[in-house]
């Protein structure tokens, strides 16, 4: 582990490395810094010469001892080359094929690790759902106690897996920002390790970037022109743009994917503000949309999707909204056509695809990657709300 300190990604400020949720100067959020003059290459060359999961990446993982990791086997999840017949090649990485059948798992795996290493037995998240049923498998595994706080809206199938790993959960009124400031004072009060997968916690991206690196293995170690993320506040579409930025940096590539961002017309504060070229984001005061895994409107903490903006803008990407009439299908065209079964938030990313290919954003060849982020079974209870209307309509 050659993780050195802690950096604002905005001001540049520098500490030591600890359980810190954001800069003592600015109060933008903080990432992870490495020593890579330090970093192994002829470890980190054992890693990328196969798919063998997250932790096979510890040389660029932030945790020291590997008593305290806390794994699931996570990671190492397919990737397929799209049966619908695009102009492109378009691949999926099925990130449904994860312990808790979402992408969730990695962020909740490297920032619980880290909490245990840093002493913690509490840790704590605000979450639509997914990473709230991922950490509380995770903590029950880790045997830590888990406190999650979710909108009352959540998906019964999310709660329920939850409240089987034993956590502790509170069902807040309105949107995931009223969760997100409930469990942030929670956890200040109590003094919890949030792990709360927006950019509040440093580590947990960390985890998300493993993507990037296990795509360069599965492509035949290229970097593919584009990758397709659905977003929330957009954690994890910086992760995978930083796994890319450090293969680079240690010399395995020599490009750099562009970032697609994506999120449902409902409720798109990010992809609003690169549509009006405007270098600060300002939150939704209200949300509605199918895809409640991204229905994220960002009140109080703006900062986490204007990072997300500077992230698509450096690499010289794109911001996306789709309709939830185009979102639901291709829901059904990936479930009749790949077989994957997928939550409407994953859908997000195969609509925005279809929609940059007819405008010529994407070029016929050009290679994208759709990330899937989480399993139809975690929100069957809208899917079959939908399907159900399909009927009624004829």
């Amino acid at each position: 582990m050659h993780a050195k300190k802690l950096k604002c990604w905005k001001c540049n400020w520098e500490g030591a490395l600890a359980m810190k949720y954001e800069c003592p100067v600015c109060e933008n959020s903080l990432e992870v810094v490495y020593d890579y003059e330090e970093v192994n290459k002829e470890n980190l060359e054992k890693a990328l010469s196969g798919c063998s999961g997250l932790w096979s990446f510890t040389e660029l993982l932030p945790v020291r001892n590997p008593e305290h990791i806390i794994s699931l086997n996570e990671g190492a999840t397919p990737l397929y080359r799209s049966s619908e017949e695009f102009e492109c090649q378009v691949y999926w990485k099925d990130e449904t094929r994860n312990p808790t059948l979402s992408f969730k798992d990695r962020p909740n795996s490297v920032g619980i690790s880290v909490a245990k290493e840093f002493g913690f037995q509490n840790v704590s998240i605000a979450s639509t759902g997914n990473g709230g049923a991922s950490l509380s498998a995770y903590a029950a595994k880790g045997k830590m106690q888990c406190h999650i706080c979710i909108p009352e809206s959540t998906p019964q199938g999310k709660v329920v897996q939850a409240e089987y790993h034993g956590a502790e959960l509170v069902l807040c009124k309105g949107d995931y920002s009223d969760s997100y400031q409930y469990n942030k004072q929670q956890s200040e009060k109590n003094k919890w390790a949030n792990m709360t997968s927006t950019y509040l916690n440093p580590y947990t991206m960390e985890g998300d970037k493993t993507i990037a690196y296990e795509l360069f293995i599965q492509l035949g170690r290229k970097v593919p022109e584009w990758v397709v993320v659905p977003l929330g506040a957009g954690a994890m579409l910086t992760g995978i743009y930083k796994g890319f930025v450090e293969l680079k940096k240690l010399g395995f590539c020599s490009e750099l994917p562009k970032m697609i961002g994506v999120q449902a017309e409902g409720c798109a504060p990010i992809v609003d503000a690169w549509l009006n070229k405007q270098d600060e984001v300002q939150h939704w005061d209200k949300c509605r949309t199918i895809a409640g895994a991204i229905a994220d409107p960002l009140k109080g903490y703006e900062k986490d999707g204007t990072r997300t903006l500077h992230c698509i803008y450096e690499s010289k990407g794109a911001a996306v909204k789709v309709s939830d009439k185009e979102i639901m299908y291709w829901v059904k065209q990936l479930a009749e056509r790949d077989g994957l079964f997928v939550e409407p938030a994953s859908a997000s990313a195969v609509a925005a695809i279809a929609q940059l290919l007819k405008e010529r954003v994407i070029k016929e060849d050009e290679t994208a990657i759709g990330i899937i982020t989480a399993h139809g079974l975690k929100d069957s209870e809208e899917l079959e709300k939908y399907i159900e209307h399909a009927r009624e309509d004829g």
